[in-house]
């Protein structure tokens, strides 16, 4: 009977070895899979966080975006009523009717008719009668760049006070 003890000892110590080194490789296991899921987790928080300063830079972005929106639909609306006014005053513009009167008797024009000598340039012609090139050639578009005038040719000229 004591062999039998002994034998039954034996196996009891045999299971808590086994049990034992079972437990140890599970825990080593265990601990290598915690490590994993730090590791994981870790690289996690680091995406959470740059996916946080994306999110950030995002609203920004769209706040910037909602801003130009918001400005833009102002000036929309301040064109807007721009153009109504304009298109009421050209409705009022439109309908104004100009009178026309008849004139009876003569009509005072302020210009008269002046005649050119022989040899007479347009800037000459001007100077003698006390005004510029530019008016001679705008109240007499015919001449077109011409230089030199004919002897008794007639142009327009500003009135002078007698």
């Amino acid at each position: 009977m004591a062999a039998v003890a002994v034998v039954g000892v034996s196996v009891i110590a045999w299971r808590q070895a086994t049990t034992v080194a079972d437990l140890r490789a599970t825990l080593e296991k265990t601990e290598r899979e915690a490590v994993a899921l730090r590791e994981q987790a870790d690289l996690l928080t680091e995406e959470n966080a740059d996916l946080a300063q994306a999110l950030d830079g995002s609203l920004d972005l769209n706040e910037t975006i909602q801003d130009r929106a918001d400005d833009t639909e102002i000036e929309l609306d301040r064109l807007r009523a721009a153009l109504e006014r304009v298109r009421a005053e050209a409705d009022a513009a439109r309908q104004t009717r100009l009178q026309v009167r008849e004139v009876r008797g003569t009509a005072d024009f302020p210009i008269e008719r002046a005649m050119a000598e022989a040899g007479d340039t347009v800037a000459g012609f001007a100077a003698r009668e006390g005004t510029t090139e530019a008016v001679v050639r705008a109240l007499n578009p015919w001449l077109d760049g011409a230089d030199s005038l004919s002897a008794w040719q007639t142009l327009w000229v500003p009135k002078t006070d007698p």
